[in-house]
């Protein structure tokens, strides 16, 4: 009697089941201790596919923020796509940001605790993001201080309950040297 093989699952579709899994699971392990063992079970295939598609460990946990920077990254687009003034894009910017963080909380602590933060990703991330305010009038020295401190803190001030629209006033300050911020009643 023949065996019955599972259809071959294209590359991208087969990798991004495993990033999928190692994302998972890096919710709730220490990205040090997660074996490819529990990878491979979660993606439902081998241990020796997890390996030929992502490497090794660096690898995997390269392949989850590279992904989760990605979302990010479209979030924001968004809210750039639809504010032009320069002062419409900061607060796009940090609705955005603080609207991921919220939503995606644990895909946020996965890349913060990975080191994700410091990934070529997310510095491409950063540079293009100056760049649309820097394109818009911003002073370029500002605009890098407040996507840094914006990237930096964000969880932490929606943490501590701090308002997004007083982020933005304030970031809207360091693009915009002398510009006051506004005062909401």
């Amino acid at each position: 009697m023949a065996r019955v093989r599972a259809a071959r699952l294209d590359p991208a579709v087969r990798r991004g089941l495993i990033v999928d899994a190692a994302e998972r699971l890096l919710v709730e392990h220490d990205p040090l201790l997660l074996t490819f063992d529990q990878v491979a079970t979660e993606a439902g295939v081998s241990r020796s596919l997890v390996h030929a598609y992502l490497g090794d460990r660096r690898g995997l946990i390269d392949a989850v923020q590279v992904r989760i920077v990605g979302r990010l990254d479209r979030w924001v687009g968004h809210g750039f796509d639809r504010e032009a003034p320069l002062g419409g894009r900061v607060r796009a910017l940090v609705a955005a940001t603080c609207s991921f963080v919220d939503a995606e909380r644990e895909a946020w602590s996965v890349l913060t605790t990975t080191g994700g933060l410091d990934h070529p990703s997310t510095h491409a991330l950063r540079q293009r993001w100056v760049g649309v305010l820097v394109a818009e009038g911003a002073d370029a020295l500002g605009a890098q201080v407040a996507v840094a401190a914006l990237l930096q803190g964000t969880a932490g001030w929606m943490a501590r309950g701090v308002d997004p629209a007083d982020l933005d006033d304030r970031l809207v300050c360091l693009v915009l040297p002398g510009e006051e911020p506004e005062h909401r009643t």
